[in-house]
């Protein structure tokens, strides 16, 4: 239940970040690359919802869908804090891409506990 409740929180603040990627620079500002951005953050984040739920509700295939979502933040955090892009700051780096690979790892991992996680 515990990475449930997580991966709501971690989808609302990406959410809320990619959104305003979208609509301040990529439609106010007329940038492409943070509209794209913006875009990607959103799908990422519904992906963390929907893996949430997958979760929760114990669906089959939850297991990989969470190494999906994870495998994509990742990507994507890492991909916004390289140059020349650099929309990212660090502490969204960590949060994204840290709570990312931790999912992975834990999704991956064989333990009885992380299946127990899982669903």
């Amino acid at each position: 239940m515990t990475l449930v409740v997580l991966n709501i929180i971690v989808a609302l603040v990406l959410g809320f970040g990619a959104i305003q990627e979208l609509i301040v620079r990529g439609i106010w500002g007329r940038e492409v690359q943070p509209f794209l951005i913006g875009l990607a953050g959103i799908i990422v984040s519904l992906l963390f919802i929907i893996s949430g739920v997958a979760m929760w509700r114990k669906w089959p295939n939850a297991r990989s869908l969470v190494i999906v979502t994870a495998t994509l933040s990742i990507l994507f955090h890492v991909y916004e804090a390289l140059p020349p892009h650099r929309n990212l700051g660090f502490p969204a780096l960590i949060i994204g891409a840290g709570y990312g690979l931790v999912l992975l790892i834990i999704t991956l991992s064989k333990g009885k506990k992380a299946e127990a996680a899982i669903g």
